[in-house]
């Protein structure tokens, strides 16, 4: 509104338009002026005098209202400012992400019981099952040379429950690959025991698994991926370690230890193993 229209207001509502801030000495005092009134035509009679001094009826004010939104709009549609969108009534449907399946944690143990040899074991901890008995006299009777069995090495994938559902299949072959990868570099040329086939899905080379009986020629035939196959499958089998270098030994995938205690009749398959593919 212009100044005009400001002080009339104020003089309404009764408040001072004008406030000096400093008195000057032996100074009149501020007398405020008296506003000029709006100009009537002299014809006009009391009722238009009254009509000048009554505010403007309420649809005049409406129409004026809606005439200044009407501006209001167009300004702001030309400075680009888009106009706000309804509020949504009914609740956002987000995408909620699906539950991971958390997979089996993977315990390992490895020994090295002869300079030319290396085993590794599926166990699960808590059996507490004699396994480190029946692997000493299985390799007494089974291998040439002297035999030492020591405490090992334990590793276990994911390496805590609390990122175990963070991990997938794949980080799980990862890891354990360059794990066992890192193992062989100690002893490239050493034999590789792999026992139990669940740990060997996650090592050995997928395109090259014959899920047939091993033949004396030790050929490999091609087969789809592990994720289909069971760990019995495997067994009885030498198979392609999924590890760098690319021209990384092989092993003989073997039931586990668990699994020749609590089913005994599978150490004769082991022995005939072992030799056929000695």
């Amino acid at each position: 509104m212009n100044e005009l229209q400001r002080q009339r207001y104020l003089s309404a509502l009764g408040i001072d338009t004008f406030v000096p801030r400093l008195v000057l000495p032996c100074a009149p005092p501020s007398v405020p002026c008296e506003l000029p009134q709006a100009a009537v035509p002299a014809a006009a009679g009391p009722a238009v005098m009254e009509a000048v001094r009554q505010p403007a009826p309420t649809a005049t004010a409406t129409a004026s209202g809606a005439s200044g939104a009407d501006t209001v709009g167009q300004v702001l549609r030309d400075m680009g400012v888009a106009k706000p969108t309804a509020v949504r009534k009914e609740p956002l449907k987000a995408a909620v992400p699906k539950q991971r399946k958390v997979l089996e944690t993977i315990h390992l143990h490895l020994w090295r019981p002869a300079d030319d040899l290396i085993v590794v074991d599926h166990y699960h901890p808590g059996d507490a099952l004699p396994t480190h008995t029946l692997l000493s006299n299985m390799l007494r009777l089974l291998w040439p040379n002297d035999v030492r069995i020591d405490a090992g090495e334990a590793i276990r994938c994911p390496i805590s429950d609390k990122v175990a559902s963070l991990y997938t299949r794949e980080d799980m072959q990862v890891e354990l690959q360059a794990w066992l990868s890192e193992e062989l570099q100690k002893t490239p040329k050493a034999q590789v025991w792999l026992l139990g086939g669940e740990a060997a899905k996650y090592l050995v080379r997928p395109s090259t698994v014959n899920t047939k009986q091993p033949s004396d020629d030790k050929s490999r035939a091609a087969s789809p991926e592990l994720t289909g196959v069971e760990p019995e499958q495997l067994h009885f089998k030498r198979l392609p370690l999924a590890v760098e270098p690319s021209a990384a030994a092989d092993a003989l995938v073997l039931p586990s230890l668990t699994d020749m205690l609590n089913a005994p009749e599978l150490k004769n398959k082991l022995w005939r193993a072992v030799h056929s593919n000695g």
